[in-house]
């Protein structure tokens, strides 16, 4: 009797670990182990994905060459985000070590300034895990639309059409602008560091596009006021001094005068763009 007794309490024994193994115990949510093992799987205690969705970021490095740069990041997938950059080069004046003006004649001093906009697309690559977009490894491609004016007086004393003695001075408002769109890629790396910070590496990226420039000049002192002939004149010296920036218009320059004033506009402009050695820090939510 005995010995029956221990064979069916042997096989009692043998039969509650095996449904143990097929039906394991259930954690409490409240505990600390479930908890541990939910923010070791990416989770936050509400049952979501522990990375913040949304970053707002400034560019530091480009802090260095006077240019606010800031970036707006959504995470909209696990492995995927949208980003919207503004960036706005303070205005400023090119450095004398770089161009010298004369006195009271020809081009002052000149200044220049700009601002961008750049739409883009990241795709954050891997499994996701622990942690999903926006962090990590990530490929970018982008487009972008920006704008460059430099600006500078021309004082002139050759337009003289009457021959007073001593010639008049004229001052001109001279004005280059370069605008248009590039698309291109880039590569980079983003850490979202305790749920609430962002360190943002743009390592390498470029691209290519299209630009007009627009050059004009206009009379804000001095008697100038072209006759009809005089204007003709006007574009046609200009069309002949245009040399090598030619070749990029295809036949695209137009040329507007006024009886003070003169426009030039070149499209199908080469236009690049750099993103590369970028420093951003940010705060996630």
């Amino acid at each position: 009797m005995k010995n029956k007794l221990l064979k069916v309490s042997a096989l009692l024994i043998c039969f509650t670990f095996q449904l143990s193994a097929h039906n394991p115990p259930e954690i409490k949510e409240t505990s600390p182990l479930y908890i541990k093992n939910k923010k070791r799987l990416g989770a936050s205690e509400d049952g979501g994905d522990r990375t913040s969705k949304n970053v707002i970021k400034l560019n530091i490095t480009q802090l260095i060459f006077k240019q606010i740069s800031l970036q707006y990041e959504h995470g909209f997938h696990k492995n995927m985000s949208g980003a919207l950059g503004l960036s706005y080069l303070v205005k400023r004046n090119i450095p004398e070590l770089l161009f010298k003006p004369e006195n009271d004649y020809g081009y002052q001093l000149p200044e220049y300034w700009g601002w961008a906009i750049t739409p883009e697309f990241r795709f954050y690559p891997g499994k996701k895990e622990e942690y999903q977009a926006p962090h990590g490894f990530y490929i970018a491609p982008y487009f972008r639309y920006a704008k460059y004016t430099l600006r500078a007086d021309y004082i002139d004393t050759t337009y003289n059409p009457m021959n007073i003695q001593p010639a008049p001075k004229t001052k001109y408002d001279m004005r280059v602008s370069y605008a248009g769109f590039t698309g291109g890629i880039m590569i980079g790396a983003q850490w979202i560091i305790n749920e609430h910070f962002s360190f943002d590496w743009w390592i390498a990226g470029g691209g290519s596009g299209m630009a007009k420039l627009i050059i004009s000049g206009e009379a804000i002192e001095g008697n100038v006021n072209m006759s009809s002939q005089q204007q003709t004149n006007t574009s046609n010296n200009i069309i002949e001094n245009l040399g090598e920036l030619q070749r990029f218009s295809d036949g695209k320059v137009e040329i507007e005068t006024t009886a003070n004033s003169a426009k030039v506009t070149i499209k199908g402009v080469p236009m690049v763009s750099y993103r590369a050695f970028g420093f951003c820090f940010g705060y996630a939510f």
